[in-house]
């Protein structure tokens, strides 16, 4: 399978604990109305969840902070880092990591500048990686007959 349509994870979090329950899902459901506009996502889904905490009742309301996205190759993973960097940059705090394979961009409300300069790095990397799986899967494999060369020559 190839980077470009790998499952892509999306965590949102507001790491300095004041997000409660409530805000952590309105700011999820918030950024899943917008990436449901994106073209190219194949599949939306919560990972799953582990064990309620001790002290929890099973019918407890589980906020989710996290997504996994099947996109339909590059141009889609570029569309949603794009999106998840200007739906970041309404909000005056929070950070998204956006995941895609080994590979992991965390961005937070900080400079706009700065944050176009990792973005545009990530996605240079992503690129580079899509095309050198491509040419892997370009090269013929197995024992190919080489052609001769005339004794003597060094080419």
């Amino acid at each position: 399978m190839s980077r470009a349509v790998e499952p892509v994870e999306v965590a949102l979090d507001y790491g300095d604990g004041s997000a409660g329950a409530e805000e952590i899902e309105r700011e999820t459901e918030s950024l899943i109305e917008e990436i449901e506009q994106l073209g190219g996502v194949l599949r939306l889904s919560h990972p799953p969840a582990g064990p309620a905490p001790a002290g929890t009742r099973a019918g407890d309301v589980t906020a989710y902070s996290s997504l996994i996205l099947g996109l339909a190759g590059a141009p889609a993973v570029r569309s949603l880092i794009l999106l998840v960097q200007d739906w970041l940059a309404r909000r005056a705090s929070g950070t998204v990591t956006v995941q895609v394979g080994g590979d992991r961009l965390e961005l937070s409300a900080g400079s706009p500048a700065e944050r176009r300069r990792i973005v545009e790095a990530f996605l240079a990397h992503l690129e580079s990686a899509v095309r050198a799986e491509q040419a892997d899967r370009a090269e013929p494999t197995g024992s190919a007959e080489r052609p001769e060369r005339p004794e003597g020559s060094d080419g």
